[in-house]
């Protein structure tokens, strides 16, 4: 019982202080991008794809091929092998995480699962949104 006890505790800590994270762009990182593990109906999430961040036709929409942010041509795209002016991952308090890039040779860029899955899959994600949310967001965050 005591054991059952304290993992609801730790359960309930964690989920207190856990913070979204969010992708800002641009020149001088300004220029919100949408939130990362929101829900998927928030207006704010990437998964949304009636919202800002989450439709293909967005100019603030990682998954609009023709825009800045989603064209892998365009240097602050997160898609784009070369560039050195990704997108920076943000946590609700401002600390950066990293960057959301395929360039392999920035230092800064992040390695966590949702980042590499997001690169590796960009062209077909927005294809259907609602299932790789459940694959990367509400079925990661269970195990």
């Amino acid at each position: 019982m005591k054991k059952i006890l304290l993992i609801l505790l730790l359960s309930t800590a964690y989920n207190a202080t856990a913070q979204n994270l969010h992708l800002y762009g641009g020149a001088d990182y300004t220029e919100y991008l949408g939130c990362l593990d929101c829900s998927r109906f928030d207006s704010k999430s990437i998964w949304n794809a009636f919202g800002d961040y989450g439709s293909s036709f967005s100019n603030t929409s990682i998954w609009n091929d023709y825009n800045n942010y989603g064209d892998p041509n365009k240097k602050l795209s997160p898609w784009n092998e070369i560039t050195n002016t990704p997108p920076k991952i943000l946590d609700d308090k401002g600390k950066f995480l990293g960057y959301l890039t395929a360039n392999t040779s920035l230092k800064e860029r992040s390695l966590t699962r949702l980042a590499t899955e997001l690169v590796k899959n960009y062209k077909v994600i927005p294809k259907d949104l609602g299932k790789w949310y459940k694959k990367l967001i509400t079925d990661y965050s269970k195990l």
